[in-house]
């Protein structure tokens, strides 16, 4: 059984050390950040690796380097002092009245709609909660969520590379649609095969994005030719407009455009069968405890989902 009395003697000064050698390699400056002189320093971090009966920073003319014990430990304690900043906001939200802050990431799938249905409805009911919105991929959202920095990402359900460590909750399955201007000249053909499509300009999703994976799928399985594609891009904001102003086509999850197909902006070819995009959800760390802020966030997804289906 090993011996893991340290964790009792740990001190927060000991963690803090270590975070400022692994972000500044230099002991002046790392010192200079703690407000403590170059000895003292260097005696916390030999007193916690002895502790650790390892070594964390290998040390060079050049300066300190985190050893791989060095950087398992900072990954970890980023995330304490993350919890830590997170349980005082929520202490001080609470004592001024407030609900709480809830910091959420969002994919394009989530945000253009899902979510901020469920950010008024949330409004609507505890108008005292404080809501951040980080838009991003997965491989920008996923560290943050990890090192606690974001509480849940709502958009599509991670691919299975994505996920370890994650507990995902699908809530509702998402379409592809392909989206035109209202005057696109393929609205006007009685019938419309997706060969048809490759008489036409695209802009294209980014490539290793999920869409792109799927829309290149769909001419493949078909036995087609990828069409002519003189834009790539994930912008929404961009793609709408280009699409208004241009005869181009693009895809997106329905609910992204689900508005501009409702008044008209848009329009979507009509295709047959429709063309799964896959489960829209939240995802967020196992075992980790969400704040009570972001459990009425929660609430507020399924109850929206549940409109949705």
């Amino acid at each position: 059984m090993q011996n893991f009395s340290w964790i009792r003697r740990v001190k927060l000064q000991q963690l803090r050390a270590v975070l400022a050698l692994a972000e500044s390699p230099s002991l002046v400056r790392a010192s200079e950040s703690l407000n403590l002189s170059q000895p003292a320093v260097s005696k916390i971090l030999r007193e916690l690796e002895t502790d650790l009966g390892v070594e964390l920073f290998t040390r060079t003319s050049r300066g300190s380097h985190t050893t791989p014990m060095g950087d398992m430990l900072v990954e970890r304690v980023r995330v304490i002092f993350s919890q830590l900043e997170r349980v005082a906001q929520e202490i001080h939200d609470l004592n001024a009245g407030l609900s709480g802050h809830v910091v959420v990431g969002v994919l394009p799938a989530g945000g253009a709609d899902f979510l901020p249905r469920a950010l008024a409805s949330l409004y609507r009911a505890y108008p005292g909660i404080r809501v951040t919105v980080i838009e991003g991929t997965y491989d920008h959202l996923i560290p943050q969520l990890q090192q606690g920095a974001i509480e849940m990402i709502v958009g599509r359900i991670p691919a299975y590379r994505f996920r370890d460590g994650l507990e995902v909750e699908p809530l509702y399955e998402e379409n592809i649609t392909f989206a035109v201007c209202p005057q696109h000249p393929l609205l006007s053909r009685p019938a419309v095969a997706l060969s048809d499509l490759l008489e036409w300009p695209w802009i294209m999703p980014l490539a290793d994005t999920t869409l792109r994976q799927m829309v290149e799928s769909a001419f493949h399985d078909a036995g087609l030719d990828l069409p002519a594609a003189p834009c790539e891009s994930i912008s929404v904001i961009t793609n709408r407009r280009l699409i208004m102003e241009t005869d181009y086509i693009a895809a997106f999850p329905t609910q992204v455009i689900q508005t501009d197909l409702d008044t008209g902006l848009l329009a979507a070819i009509p295709i047959s069968p429709a063309r799964s995009f896959g489960a829209v959800g939240i995802s967020q760390v196992k075992e980790r405890p969400l704040s009570h802020a972001a459990l009425r966030l929660v609430d507020q997804l399924r109850a929206t989902a549940r409109r949705y289906e």
